[in-house]
Order: C-alpha cells, then sequence, then structure tokens
C-alpha cells in the first residue's frame, strides 16, 4: 500500500486556528471528526447526497465529505459547534433538540 506524505496545514474553524500534519487525501469531514474531534458534523453518506456532513466555508454552505482537508488551509470554517452565541443556541441548533 502506497503511503502518502503528510502536508501541514492550518484550518481555521469556529474562529479557531488548528495547525495539523495532513494526508493529501483526507476530507475536511474527517479531519474535523477525527484529528479536532469536532463530531457535530456527521458523517453519514460520504458521498454529497445527505448534507449530514454541511459546514460553511467562507461563508458558503458546502459538503465536507466532498472537501480535501489541504484545500481548506486557511479558509474560515464553521461547523454546528461553532454556530452558538455564547450559551444561547442558534436556531438551527434548537430545531435539533
Amino acid at each position: 500500500m502506497e503511503s502518502y506524505p503528510h502536508l501541514p496545514v492550518t484550518l481555521s474553524v469556529n474562529g479557531s486556528r488548528y495547525p495539523l500534519l495532513i494526508e493529501p487525501r483526507r476530507t475536511l469531514l474527517d479531519a474535523l471528526r477525527y484529528d479536532l474531534e469536532m463530531t457535530g458534523t456527521k458523517k453519514v453518506c460520504d458521498v454529497g447526497d445527505c448534507g449530514a456532513c454541511t459546514v460553511i466555508v467562507d461563508g458558503r454552505t458546502m459538503y465536507s465529505c466532498l472537501l480535501l482537508a489541504v484545500d481548506c488551509d486557511d479558509r474560515e470554517i464553521t461547523t454546528v459547534e461553532g454556530l452558538a452565541r455564547g450559551n444561547e443556541l442558534d436556531p438551527v441548533q434548537e430545531v435539533f433538540i
């Protein structure tokens, strides 16, 4: 099995910056869930059909299962965890409760 080099990437997620070493084929979804332990973004279909992995990247909604983490270097990413304002939930978060 071929090994790929890991590339330095800084993911800016919910207002915080996270320097990581990422395999070039790693999706943003997997980087969020497994490297940063942000599990609010869900892995369901893994092919961009269901929308459970939707995040906001530079102000646009995108499926994180279809984005490579290396392509998100220094872009502003907002996950469902980042929607709250202090202790007040965002209306999107409230509908899931």
